[in-house]
């Protein structure tokens, strides 16, 4: 069965402001339209690529305003989405084992560019059936088809990813108008941090010096470059994958020379007295590197932006 479709619920005054806000973010379903219904407004979003609940809470957070996620029924016009189409065709192939098979295509997908990726639990049986890859690449116009695994217990929490079609890990994703490409095989693309992400990439940092302590591929350092105008980063970032990334974004943006990348543990190879901000985007928490961020920060001071999952309830003054 295909997962239900869902639309976040807001006051119409603010429809168009949050459907800007979730296209920013790339959470927006654009094969929906945006309905108005008396005073509020039904903007459909894609629950497959975040938790709906997280979604409500920080887009209420944004707009100071209540927010809820509903389910919606699926008109007949709708039936074209990509996963309906898959199935469609894939009952055409399949014929009379499409009943015991159907539960083996996707419910989910991640796109990137001419790459989709699908959940661990797709395709295990019909993973070589060559027209149902075909199929595929039909549907979601691409040329390379992916499917997850279940982490590998490292400290690096590497991805297990299995190109079932083409040859090529690296992918691309755009986020605040900036491409970012990863290796499928040695990275996750993290959507987390929403909200943060297209604030920082409002602010102002010229003539700033920025040190970012956990800079994955660049979430937060190519915004920081590209967008807020900060002088100079130093990333810090322990995974060697991800460094490898990052690099690579870097150098396609263009701003490398604004950027010192060091590989290691922040703890130890964060610079001292140097930054007039420093990130420090790491959830569930990023305490373990509150000492070192005082630390970079240049004598007269300056600010840290700390990222953590709070539980409402909790006051912290």
């Amino acid at each position: 069965m295909l997962e239900p479709r869902k639309c976040l619920v807001i006051h119409k005054s603010l429809a168009q402001k949050c459907r800007q806000y979730l296209e920013d973010a790339e959470l927006y379903d654009k094969s929906r339209k945006l309905r108005i219904c008396e005073e509020s407004a039904e903007i459909p979003i894609l629950t497959c690529l975040t938790s709906e609940t997280n979604l409500a809470e920080v887009v209420s957070s944004h707009f100071n305003c209540g927010i809820t996620v509903v389910e919606v029924q699926t008109s007949h016009c709708e039936q074209s989405n990509k996963l309906q189409q898959l199935h469609n065709k894939a009952r055409d192939i399949l014929d009379d084992d499409y009943d015991c098979l159907h539960e083996d295509l996707p419910s989910t997908f991640e796109l990137y560019h001419d790459l989709v990726l699908f959940p661990s639990n797709s395709l295990r049986k019909l993973g070589e059936n060559s027209e149902i890859l075909d199929s595929i690449c039909d549907v979601f116009r691409v040329k390379r088809i992916a499917r997850k695994n279940a982490v590998v217990n490292d400290k690096f929490r590497s991805p297990r990813t299995d190109l079932l079609l083409g040859s090529d890990p690296w992918a691309a994703k755009v986020e605040n108008k900036i491409k970012l490409h990863f290796n499928i095989r040695k990275s996750m693309f993290c959507r987390g941090n929403i909200s943060e992400k297209i604030r920082i990439a409002k602010l102002s940092c010229a003539g700033e010096v920025v040190v970012d302590l956990f800079a994955g591929i660049g979430y937060f350092v190519l915004p920081y470059l590209a967008h807020a105008k900060a002088s100079h980063v130093y990333a810090c970032e322990w995974n060697p994958s991800s460094v490898e990334a990052l690099e690579k974004n870097l150098q396609e943006a263009g701003v490398s020379n604004k950027c010192t990348v060091l590989l290691g543990d922040n703890r130890e190879v964060c610079p001292k007295e140097v930054a007039d901000r420093v990130n420090l985007g790491l959830i569930p928490s990023s305490s373990m590197s509150w000492r070192t961020a005082v630390e970079a920060l240049k004598p007269s001071g300056g600010v840290l932006h700390i990222h953590a999952n709070v539980e409402v309830a909790r006051r912290f003054f």
